[in-house]
């Protein structure tokens, strides 16, 4: 590490190099002592946020010893920090490869694996730390942020009960097992948590948040909302605590506060809604005569279902509409939209969605706020969307084919999981009863890979859940439709199929929550009308709610109806 000893010293102190790290040696190979400071003052600056210094001292640190663990490691913190995980790896390999009994550096090697989502792996390297220094509590912190992340909530918690056990002051424990035990629907210890955590830090947007959370969880939604709102007083333009306002109001059917604050979606630094890039300026609710409006999809297939009940409004107020949304849906909605102009989503989009002709643009979850300011204000209809006739026939047929009884469409879940989305959600095997019913045909709707659960239903029940031939239900949406609208009856969660049973108008059973927005604080789906809901709590067993939904399919059938 050749150095001139007039020129800055690469610590970033501003004096010279033979005024600082130099001091105790010639230019050349630096002494020990050299190191050792050059070391502490890289670890200083490191603290306090120099980056570029520390590594630029670092790398001269290992020109001289390429080996040096101390240098190799705080470059490897570095690169973390900054999210370069790879180069982080391969450095903290190198300070274990010198150093291999130093419990630091395996933590943060087992860091790096987590933020890479090598959970296996970062697990193996925690559980060896925990050995040779069991009371380690950053290891067993960690350990219990990767059983969490493989879905092991009760083995997290009870490593986050250790930490607060060793360290009953760590605020970050004590969230984080709020936060865990929220999602294996321990609510009322949960809110035991953070009302302990309140009393330490009031004044926490995270933690009033994270209150709120829970509470909204238990459907107390009052008291959500006043911690929602206690966090905006504070930081008031928090996206994720007006996101899950909306969410309050809008249960609670305050429509006009829930679709003000919906607007936030786009805002929140949680999973953020992806907002397309359109030029135009976002219609505000002028006057839409003579003008043009650009209506984009947003979020998920059964969201752009769902809110494009709106889209004639705008039509029939005099504008000229062009819709952009998922590829899947375009032939549906064209046919469902007459005089609409429809494209399916690109990136960068269709060239037709850049031109100067347009007037306002807003996002298709946004058209409620202007047309639905109240429950009332939901027209009565037959379907919205529209499946092509011949094809409806043509399914009406092959169902007639499978023999008499009624003809029942089911779904049971969605695709995309987690441990709040699963409680919406049922699996196949929970649907015994609702199965054994005489006098029944069931149909899959179920899109995506579901073989085995079906194979497991059949042998389990007894029964035979049919497949629409030749039909992909994930894919070919339009299809999808017409099967759906040529049924006796569909019953599912709340999903895009129970969504699509419901805008095509078929007769249809909603298996949903007490607490789920959509209904409006009503007892019905108010964009739905053909749609009627079996409800429970959140917290509550799907049993007693599917054995309620095949009595009623039990008297549907001994009247022949729906």
């Amino acid at each position: 590490m050749t150095i001139s000893r007039n020129a800055p010293c690469p610590c970033g102190s501003g004096k010279k190099y033979k005024q600082c790290c130099g001091r105790e040696g010639q230019a050349g190979a630096p002494s020990g002592g050299e190191i050792q400071a050059a070391l502490q003052q890289a670890r200083q600056l490191f603290q306090n946020g120099a980056l570029q210094q520390t590594e630029i001292l670092c790398r001269k640190l290992l020109a001289a010893q390429p080996d040096n663990p101390d240098a190799n490691h705080l470059l490897g913190q570095l690169a973390h920090r900054v999210g370069k995980l790879d180069a982080a790896l391969e450095l903290f390999g190198r300070a274990l490869a010198a150093r291999p009994d130093q419990p630091g550096f395996r933590l943060d090697l087992a860091n790096a694996l987590f933020d890479l989502g090598r959970l296996e792996q970062a697990e193996r390297e925690t559980l060896a730390v925990l050995k040779r220094k069991p009371g380690m509590t950053g290891a067993r912190f960690t350990l219990a942020l990767i059983l969490r992340s493989q879905g092991r909530l009760d083995d997290s918690i009870r490593e986050y009960r250790r930490v607060l056990s060793e360290a009953p002051g760590n605020v970050g424990a004590l969230n984080n097992l709020g936060m865990t035990l929220k999602e294996a629907n321990h609510c009322e210890e949960a809110l035991s948590c953070f009302e302990k955590l309140i009393k330490v830090q009031p004044d926490s947007v995270v933690v009033l948040f994270n209150t709120g959370v829970v509470l909204r969880r238990m459907e107390r939604f009052a008291e959500a909302a006043e911690y929602f709102a206690r966090a905006l007083r504070i930081k008031p333009d928090y996206g994720d605590a007006h996101f899950e306002l909306a969410w309050c109001f809008l249960v609670a059917g305050d429509l006009r506060r829930g679709w003000e604050e919906y607007g936030w979606r786009f805002r929140k630094e949680e999973m953020p809604i992806a907002k397309r890039a359109f030029s135009f300026p976002e219609w505000q609710g002028e006057s839409l005569a003579g003008k043009s409006l650009l209506i984009w999809g947003e979020q998920g297939v059964g969201d752009e279902i769902l809110f494009a009940e709106g889209i004639m409004d705008a039509r029939q107020a005099g504008a000229r509409v062009i819709v952009e949304c998922e590829a899947r849906l375009v032939a549906l909605f064209t046919r469902s939209f007459p005089g609409v102009e429809v494209y399916g989503r690109e990136n960068p989009p269709h060239p037709r969605l850049q031109q100067a002709d347009i007037d306002y643009q807003l996002p298709m979850g946004s058209l409620a706020r202007w047309y639905r300011p109240t429950v009332e204000s939901f027209p009565a209809h037959r379907g919205y969307l529209k499946p092509a006739s011949e094809r409806v026939e043509h399914w009406k047929a092959w169902l007639a084919s499978l023999g008499p009884g009624l003809k029942v469409g089911i779904s049971w879940r969605s695709m995309k999981r987690g441990a709040d989305r699963d409680s919406y959600y049922t699996e196949l095997s929970q649907w015994g009863e609702v199965l054994k019913m005489a006098g029944v045909v069931f149909v899959n709707l179920q899109y995506g890979d579901c073989r085995a659960e079906l194979d497991e239903a059949s042998q389990r029940f007894g029964v035979e859940i049919h497949e629409a031939p030749g039909l992909n239900l994930k894919d070919e949406l339009d299809d999808a439709a017409a099967l759906t609208k040529a049924l006796d009856l569909a019953i599912a969660p709340n999903t895009s199929v129970f969504g699509m049973a419901g805008a095509v108008g078929a007769p249809t059973w909603l298996l949903n929550l007490d607490s789920d927005w959509t209904m409006l604080g009503t007892d019905r789906v108010p964009w739905f009308p053909s749609v009627k809901v079996y409800r429970k709590s959140w917290g509550e067993p799907w049993a007693p709610l599917l054995a309620q939904v095949a009595g009623a399919l039990n008297e549907m059938t001994r009247k022949g109806k729906a």
